[in-house]
């Protein structure tokens, strides 16, 4: 696919990210697979996918297309909720 990244935050459960990245439908279109979440544009917006895996630690993404907005949309959502958030490639 694209860019592969982690994203590794402190948080208090599994469960808790996981309705963190529910709560993201707001802004893109959310299909979830057990500890898989992908997420791409609604109709009208610019093609990308953004997908998630749920690791222990945080998340490991790999995205492709238009995917910049909702990127930034998604790191402000995330360190707005969880605080620092440490990136790296894969």
């Amino acid at each position: 696919m694209g860019l592969h990244q982690s994203f590794r935050f402190n948080h208090t459960s599994p469960e808790e990210v996981r309705k963190f990245l529910q709560g993201l439908v707001e802004v893109a279109a959310l299909q979830e697979r057990g500890d898989f979440f992908v997420f791409s544009q609604r109709p009208g917006e610019a093609a990308f996918t953004f997908d998630c895996e749920l690791v222990p630690g945080g998340l490991n993404s790999e995205r492709a297309g238009e995917y910049f907005t909702f990127l930034g949309l998604f790191v402000e959502a995330l360190t707005g909720r969880f605080g620092r958030v440490e990136v790296a490639d894969l």
